[in-house]
């Protein structure tokens, strides 16, 4: 312990003997705080500011005449309202293309252009042809994405305003229409033709609600069938790009260099060669066997062309069932010709040909459909005829005569020439030059099916902007259906206990029922509920929310700076008997001392200069004194290890949690890897513990991140005085060699 000591007091000593050494610390010191309060301060209050964004507006409403000669135009009550509006800085344009192009060009960030017919259909809802009120939008999304947020809050504001208004008109009407029949009562004094009137309008309201309803069912349905359509696109996208990938992999798209294809090819054109070499065998066999009146030869040249054209079926079937479907009609013809003289010869010879002729029907059977499984049969039934002709004793043909057998010959080599026309003139070249093409054809699906996945992948875009829609238009339909359910069942009420009261007292019933300010009630059914919104831990300004993300990585800045002012290890000449373990601690003291004095200058900072929002300022500066600790003592650590190496873990891990602590977007919003990973670094807790100190404590909160903070100086512990001792020697050599380079 003493030697630690001593090497703290002489490290202490030798910075204030050395003014210039002096200065930089106090610098130090003073650095990490200025890193925190000037980015607090430029956050202090940045939606306050909106005022200086421009937004275009243009009203093309051609306004609104009604059935009493009243004038309306909602699109100028718009505008109007958009003059006193100082949310943003509305410009108001002559004209639409003006606004359209302001966007486009970045002189606006986005434009507001009110439909020509706006008002129109805002008081015609209920005519046979709904078409619902427009208000087109252009946003400037490449300018700046915070902009681009806060244009959205602007026109959802709007959007809101412009319901309200909608659903007011349509109610102010209704009791408009009631009120109206009142005044016709005390005129003309008549209740039951009032009554009759009454139920009249009661039956419109209902064909009114039912036409909502039906809208509002189409447009469930709608989305019911955009969610599905959304799946099939996305599961045909997925289908599109996975084919796109086999195909891509069969036809060597990827590099593989048609392999598969190749394969293939290689694989058919061997039959081919096979099928050309028996067909030669015949002939050469036919050739000798014609020049020799050796019956017992004879016999056995016929027997072996039999079986060699039963081999020759069995490999045109195998070619067949891997050939392109426009080529079966050239292979049964060929292989129907071969067939055929086999048949031929053995009924010359009388032998049984119900084999041949099976076979010769499984072929002329073979379509598009089972190519495969009638290939497989022929093949089969190929097999059993060259083991039924194996079988054939050669005395039984010697027994037809040399005149049957020369006969039989002749039919042989005759069908002999005539297979190999056909097989080399019409299919062998038919199939190669599909083989050749095959590659062309799978390259030019793979593209299209590329392309599809991409149509599908904007189709699904499109479909989430009609469902906005959907949503938006359904929200004024709904409130309007509401108040007409409202106003109907009220007008039920009233037809009901007018019938109920005497012949005296009904007059004064359905004037009382039906008197009433269409406007009060207009403004009620607009907004029928009250929000009352209750803040939860409240946060004065954005400053002092976002001052537990800067504070922390001030700390962080901070003893980073230190490693890079201050050697991490003491002169070892200087205290030749101290550990390893005195020298670690004996250095760090001094790291500690420099890491609580910027802890409190960056936390005095942001309660007294910049007054950001504290609730308990004492715990607020121990929860700065541990993470000004963890922070020294974990990159002490890293730089004792490792040297250089750990300097620059040091600034990894900080970009990491820079992105990935939740210290400005939630964690939930973050991409998959850092919501895995946060949970193993420091800043989330330090960043939550300074939060407990400016908003409000929670339970045992502020307790639980102070203790996982301790767990990281333990881990930072055992970096420093256990796995450091394997990465000596390496630390020493890597210093040495760097020294060697003059520059580092």
């Amino acid at each position: 312990m003493k030697t630690i000591k001593k090497i703290f007091i002489d490290d202490v000593v030798g910075l204030i003997k050395n003014f210039f050494a002096l200065v930089i610390v106090v610098g130090i010191c003073f650095l990490p705080a200025l890193y925190a309060w000037f980015n607090i301060y430029s956050n202090w209050d940045p939606y306050g500011n909106t005022g200086a964004l421009k937004f275009a507006a243009i009203s093309l409403d051609k306004g609104y005449t009604d059935e009493n000669g009243e004038y309306h135009n909602q699109g100028d009550t718009i505008i109007e309202n958009l003059h006193e509006n100082t949310a943003v800085d509305w410009q108001f344009v002559k004209s639409a293309d003006e606004a359209i192009e302001g966007v486009y060009s970045g002189k606006y960030y986005a434009a507001v252009v009110v439909d020509k017919d706006f008002t129109y259909n805002m008081y015609n809802v209920f005519t046979e042809e709904i078409d619902r009120p427009t208000l087109h939008f252009y946003e400037n999304q490449k300018k700046n994405p915070v902009a681009t947020k806060i244009s959205d809050t602007v026109v959802q504001t709007l959007q809101n305003n412009i319901n309200v208004a909608f659903t007011e008109v349509v109610v102010s009407g209704v009791f408009s229409s009631a009120s109206d029949f009142s005044d016709e009562i005390q005129e003309q004094g008549g209740v039951d033709k009032v009554l009759e009137k009454l139920r009249g309008l009661s039956g419109d309201l209902t064909r009114y609600q039912n036409t909502i309803n039906t809208i509002i069912a189409n447009d469930a349905a709608l989305k019911s069938n955009l969610i599905l359509a959304k799946t099939d696109a996305s599961n045909l996208k997925n289908q599109a790009e996975q084919s796109a990938k086999a195909i891509g992999n069969t036809a060597g798209v990827s590099g593989t260099v048609n392999t598969t294809l190749d394969s293939y090819s290689k694989d058919i054109s061997e039959a081919m060669d096979i099928v050309y070499s028996k067909s030669q065998d015949m002939r050469k066999n036919i050739d000798v066997s014609r020049a020799t009146e050796d019956a017992n030869k004879m016999a056995s040249t016929t027997k072996q062309f039999l079986m060699d054209a039963s081999d020759v079926e069995y490999k045109l079937a195998a070619v067949a069932a891997g050939i392109p479907t426009d080529k079966i009609d050239t292979y049964k013809n060929t292989a129907i010709n071969l067939l055929d003289g086999v048949i031929a010869i053995k009924t010359i010879l009388n032998l049984d040909t119900s084999n041949e002729i099976s076979q010769r029907e499984s072929i002329a059977k073979i379509d598009a459909t089972n190519i495969k499984e009638q290939s497989a049969e022929v093949m089969s039934k190929a097999e059993k005829n060259k083991e039924a002709i194996s079988n054939i004793d050669t005395n039984q043909l010697v027994a037809n005569g040399s005149d049957q057998l020369k006969k039989a010959i002749n039919e042989a080599d005759a069908k002999t020439v005539a297979f190999q026309d056909a097989f080399n003139n019409k299919l062998r070249p038919s199939v190669s030059s599909n083989i050749s093409s095959l590659t062309k054809t799978l390259n030019d699906t793979n593209t299209l099916l590329n392309s599809v996945g991409s149509t599908f992948g904007n189709l699904m875009v499109m479909f989430d902007a009609i469902n906005g829609s959907i949503d938006c238009a359904n929200t004024s339909l709904e409130k309007t259906g509401e108040a007409i359910t409202y106003v109907n069942g009220r007008l039920i009420d009233v037809i009901n206990n007018v019938e109920k009261a005497g012949e005296s007292e009904k007059l004064q019933v359905l004037v009382n029922a039906l008197s009433g300010d269409p406007e009060v009630y207009g403004k009620f059914f607009s907004t029928p509920v009250d929000v009352v919104t209750e803040a939860v831990y409240p946060i004065e300004n954005y400053g002092s929310a976002v001052a537990p993300f800067y504070s922390t990585l001030a700390f962080w800045v901070g003893a980073l700076i230190l490693t890079a002012i201050i050697k991490v290890t003491p002169d070892k000449n200087k205290y030749p008997n101290a550990s390893q373990r005195q020298l670690y601690f004996g250095r760090y003291a001094l790291y500690w001392v420099l890491g609580q004095l910027q802890s409190i200058i960056i936390v005095a900072g942001d309660i007294l200069i910049l007054h950001v929002q504290c609730i308990h300022p004492g715990l607020f500066f121990l929860a700065g004194s541990f993470i000004a600790t963890t922070f020294t003592l974990l990159i002490y650590s890293l730089v004792v290890t490792w040297g250089d190496a750990g300097k620059a873990l040091a600034v990894v891990l900080v970009v990491i949690q820079i992105a990935g602590s939740s210290g400005t977007y939630p964690i939930e919003l973050l991409p998959e890897f850092f919501k895995k990973v946060y949970i193993f670094f420091p800043f989330p807790y330090a960043i939550n513990a300074i939060r407990e100190c400016l908003c409000g404590m929670y339970e045992l909160d502020y307790l639980k991140y102070l203790g996982t903070l301790i767990v990281f100086m333990g881990v930072s512990l055992v970096i420093g005085l256990l796995i450091r001792i394997p990465f000596e020697p390496i630390n020493h050599y890597m210093e040495e060699r760097m020294e060697d380079t003059k520059m580092m």
